[in-house]
């Protein structure tokens, strides 16, 4: 191997769906290898490069949805707990005394199904918790946001992504830029 078939810079991908995976930048081409993959593109095939960073509005959006929602679950489990309790209370005591089983079984279910309705309500705070945690996770992804090179070959695109702002994917594709600008004269 000769110093023109040496490689001239290279980028791991320490986390995201490309973990495991490398960049590998030659004089002539870039290499991407993964664990069961290969694939090599010549620089004189990329017609343009793109990188960037951008926030990722989507999961911020579903993160402030999630609070929301949790908020209510918050804000109704008491007051929907005690009028089911109080529904409850009602039924029982409205239908005191004799009565037959028929009439004494259906009292029986709606006093059942409000004691139920009461449960529920009363956990609501625990779903309420899991919806805030989901929605602060949400938040915490989308506000890191990714750092995304896309090289255009001709009808195709390619995409490589890393989380969060990542100076040497930019560094490495400051390079590979260098490298396409030579290979173009």
């Amino acid at each position: 191997m000769n110093d023109a078939d040496a490689p001239v810079t290279t980028f791991d991908f320490r986390s995201g769906t490309l973990r495991g995976s490398h960049l590998v930048l030659y004089p002539a081409c870039l290499v991407h290898r993964g664990g069961r993959q290969l694939e090599t593109i010549p620089i004189a095939a990329v017609a343009a490069l793109r990188i960037g960073f951008e926030r990722q509005p989507r999961m911020l959006r579903w993160g402030i949805v999630l609070l929301l929602v949790a908020l209510i679950a918050f804000g109704l489990s008491r007051p929907l707990a005690s009028l089911a309790g109080a529904a409850a209370d009602e039924v029982a005591t409205q239908a005191g005394g004799e009565m037959g089983s028929k009439r004494r079984t259906v009292v029986d279910i709606l006093a059942s199904t409000f004691r139920g309705m009461q449960t529920a309500a009363k956990l609501l705070p625990v779903l309420g918790s899991a919806l805030a945690a989901w929605g602060v996770a949400l938040l915490a992804l989308g506000w890191l946001g990714c750092t995304t090179l896309t090289l255009t070959l001709g009808a195709a695109e390619r995409t490589y992504s890393v989380r969060g702002r990542n100076a040497m994917l930019f560094d490495f594709t400051e390079v590979l830029s260098e490298r396409m600008l030579r290979a173009k004269r």
